[in-house]
């Protein structure tokens, strides 16, 4: 038999790849970090059930969408990003976000909230300290290339020397990244409410751009649950620790299923 799917891949520029299934319980939305695209979670649908609908989010100007220009401003992303989901949030859903995503992530909850759409399960923040916290590095998205490659990669590590060595690749690459990094170095926080839905704020414990009580500074954002783990690793730690982040998503479902039992 076929599967059973409520809307066919491509509705959306937004969500790349795969079905949406009209059996699925959940809609996991995953936004990705800085200067990167949906690919990185292509296999993630390999590792958790079913039941659960793996959306990677693609946002412009990166793989597929390598033609459009990538956005730089946090809300323009968010309004436009609101938009495109809308069609998919007919059952609950849950959104991940890695450094730059989290801070997304964040800021859409906000904009669905405004515009009277039910909360996540869950908020899951990875790599990313507190959104009201302030600026302490310097901005560097105005830098000249090669400068500010360096930067980027001091801060953040995590691109291998064999790209970084690919002239003509980062020529594709450094627009977004550019891009990315201005989203995040002019994003301005605002006052409002917590959120409704529980946060899950998770960091390596050798990443000096989200330290733990920056990652703690997320509690105040939720009236709901919030849980704090730390892992071994740098701002990259989800390359050794992807299990133990899927076996907490799995707990979200696991209740899900049983209130639907």
């Amino acid at each position: 038999m076929g599967q059973d799917t409520s809307m066919a891949a491509g509705t959306t520029p937004w969500i790349a790849g795969g079905r949406t299934s009209s059996r699925a319980l959940c809609r996991l939305f995953c936004l990705p970090h800085s200067g990167s695209g949906a690919f990185q979670f292509a296999t993630w649908k390999d590792f958790l059930p079913g039941v659960l609908d793996i959306c990677p989010i693609q946002l412009p100007g990166r793989e597929n969408r390598l033609r459009e220009s990538p956005f730089t401003r946090i809300q323009t992303i968010v309004e436009n990003l609101a938009s495109e989901i809308n069609p998919y949030l007919d059952r609950p859903y849950i959104l991940y976000g890695y450094s730059l995503g989290a801070l997304v992530a964040f800021e859409l909850v906000r904009e669905l909230r405004r515009r009277k759409i039910s909360a996540p399960l869950a908020l899951y923040a990875l790599a990313r300290r507190a959104p009201h916290l302030p600026q302490q590095d310097v901005p560097v998205h105005r830098l000249p290339d090669n400068l500010f490659l360096a930067e980027v990669t001091r801060r953040y590590g995590g691109m291998p020397a064999i790209i970084l060595k690919d002239a003509e690749l980062m020529k594709l690459l450094i627009p977004v990244l550019r891009a990315d990094i201005t989203a995040l170095e002019t994003y301005v926080y605002e006052e409002q409410d917590p959120l409704d839905c529980p946060i899950y704020a998770f960091g390596g414990n050798a990443d000096s751009t989200a330290k733990e009580r920056d990652l703690d500074a997320w509690r105040s954002h939720t009236k709901s649950g919030f849980e704090l783990k730390m892992f071994d690793g740098d701002h990259f730690f989800i390359r050794n620790n992807r299990e133990s982040i899927f076996h907490s998503i799995l707990a979200q479902i696991s209740i899900l299923a049983g209130s639907n039992a």
